[in-house]
């Protein structure tokens, strides 16, 4: 958008309000010193008045009290973020939602929830007769709590470095169906970042009075249609039907949405998915992998309805259960016996010592909505092909087994357990994946049970991004760095840590300190002692709040 109080709006406003034959006399009858004068004086009342407009506009969200954290800071890219103790992506998420919400109420601008087709980021739609009342709003909000604002249709790639709250950065507003606004946050060791994966997005709806039903119509293609009745009556949705990424049992208020966007979700998964967090080695790294695996649920996953630890050593102190966490002790070998574990959801994930989450995912990620588990497929070579568990698979089903399945958390049903056992095909021994003196391949319970479920419409194998490191691999640090700097890798399966090789040549060191760095926000489940902290990238500078 160019600037309203610029000399290119006052020629806008001089033809607006200028008839054409009038100008035409007036360019052949006054001289153009005089027209320049005109114009200009045309700018300068509008400079006046836009300013006039934005103060308005920034007492209303002064006075509303938004756009406060503890600090602001400087993020890796060189733009301002914003520090928030015990930050999850979920929050962060809710942050922006309510610092735009409250900041359009305050202007009086009527507002609604779209389900977008791409649900990690809230969208809210607006009319476009608003348009000019929600660019002064905006501005106000981000001069007060600095973030950004980019056009996303059309789409600028670049990514924003102009604060938002600099006139600069509205240039493509006037054409813009759909902008995002973007805010940095971070947690004060300042490891975890967010913000332009995020956002939240705001369409422009255009009335049509064409038809006999007056309509508003959206700029773009949404999950449910883009076209709705001007008085369709608005109702509240909770954040999980707008976004799967976010806590279906969040104790934040819900947003608004209209009565005709309250459906269910191609993707929705309706029924409860729970955790199974295996611990086996009462040492200091198997604590730590254990810490690991429950902030990967509290931060990536926090749609997770119970997390059960199945304790098959002491437990750690820190450790304590409550309303969402069970703690249960058990002998080794108990994995074979989940299906049979007290209060377990009839789908849930497992993950075993090293396994973490290492990317925001949803339910759908591990299960259809129907139910089938999609677990993780993983590396198929002749060892695999022999191994015990192979066999295992085929003397359980009849049918060959044509692919393994990768580690990490891996999602199963209890139906595919029980079932399974009650065939009495025992299973293979699985070794100790963090004293094993190379990466672990399939697990016996994995292959046989997802081969099982595959072949009776249970489980539905699917292929997402994996890793497998173990302690002891030379070039471990180089893949660790790569981990922590592109956070884009939905599974990692850590292990080895407990072998001579990787204890004394640092790996399980440098294991430990990643999971730090990975995981700095502790979980509502780490109580007690004081749990460890990331350190902090003391090169970045902080910047004054307001």
């Amino acid at each position: 958008m160019s600037d309203p109080t610029s000399m290119n709006s006052a020629v806008q406003v001089y033809k607006r309000f200028v008839p054409d034959p009038l100008r035409a006399a007036a360019a052949t009858t006054l001289p153009d010193g005089m027209r320049r004068t005109v114009k200009r004086s045309v700018a300068q009342t509008l400079r006046r008045r836009e300013a006039r407009l934005h103060q308005r506009a920034l007492r209303r969200v002064r006075k509303a009290g938004l756009g406060r954290s503890e600090r602001r800071t400087v993020a890796p890219d060189g733009r301002v973020g914003h520090v928030h103790t015990g930050l999850t992506i979920d929050l962060a998420r809710r942050f922006d939602h309510d610092l735009v919400t409250r900041a359009l109420d305050a202007a009086g601008i009527c507002w609604f929830a779209v389900p977008a087709l791409d649900d990690r980021r809230i969208c809210l739609a607006v009319e476009s007769r608003d348009k000019g009342a929600v660019r002064r709003v905006l501005r106000a909000l981000l001069e007060e709590h600095t973030g950004y604002v980019t056009s996303v249709s059309p789409a600028q790639p670049d990514t924003p470095e102009e604060p938002g709250s600099h006139v600069k950065a509205w240039k493509h507003y006037a054409k813009a169906r759909v902008v995002r606004l973007v805010w940095l946050r971070t947690e004060p060791t300042e490891n975890l970042w967010t913000g332009d994966d995020q956002g939240i997005e705001i369409e422009f709806w255009t009335r049509n009075t064409n038809l006999p039903t007056e309509r508003l119509v959206g700029p773009r293609p949404n999950r449910v249609q883009r076209a709705v009745p001007s008085d369709a009556p608005g109702v509240e949705i909770g954040f999980d039907r707008l976004c799967g990424y976010s806590d279906a049992d969040g104790e934040l208020e819900p947003t608004v949405t209209l009565e005709t966007f309250d459906v269910v979700r191609l993707d929705e998964v309706d029924f409860p998915v729970d955790a199974v967090v295996l611990f086996e080695h009462a040492t200091g790294w198997g604590e730590e992998l254990l810490r690991a695996a429950l902030r990967s649920l509290y931060q990536y996953a926090p749609w997770t309805h119970t997390v059960h630890v199945v304790a098959q050593a002491a437990p750690p102190a820190w450790l304590t259960a409550d309303e969402g966490l069970s703690v249960v002790r058990a002998r080794p070998g108990a994995e074979a016996l989940l299906h049979q574990l007290p209060g377990l959801a009839p789908h849930f994930l497992l993950l075993r010592p090293g396994a973490v989450v290492g990317r925001p995912v949803r339910p759908f990620d591990y299960f259809m909505p129907g139910g089938a588990a999609r677990p993780r497929r993983g590396r198929w070579t002749a060892e695999e092909a022999t191994a015990p568990w192979a066999r295992a698979a085929f003397a359980a089903t009849g049918r060959a087994v044509g692919h393994g399945y990768a580690g990490g958390p891996q999602p199963h049903r209890v139906e595919a357990l029980t079932r399974l056992a009650e065939k009495g095909t025992p299973l293979p021994e699985a070794p100790d994946a963090q004293r094993a003196a190379t990466a672990p391949s399939t697990h016996p319970l994995d292959g046989v049970a997802h081969h099982f479920g595959r072949l009776h419409a249970l489980a539905d194998p699917s292929g997402e991004a994996s890793v497998t490191l173990h302690a002891a691999l030379p070039t471990l640090p180089v893949h660790l760095r790569r981990l922590l700097a592109r956070r884009d890798t939905q599974q990692i399966q850590l292990a080895g840590l407990g072998t001579d090789a990787a204890l004394a040549g640092g790996g399980t060191a440098a294991v430990v300190d990643f999971l730090h760095r990975y995981f700095p926000v502790p979980s509502p489940f780490e109580r007690g002692p004081e749990a460890p902290s990331a350190p902090v990238d003391s090169s970045r500078k902080a910047v004054p709040q307001r």
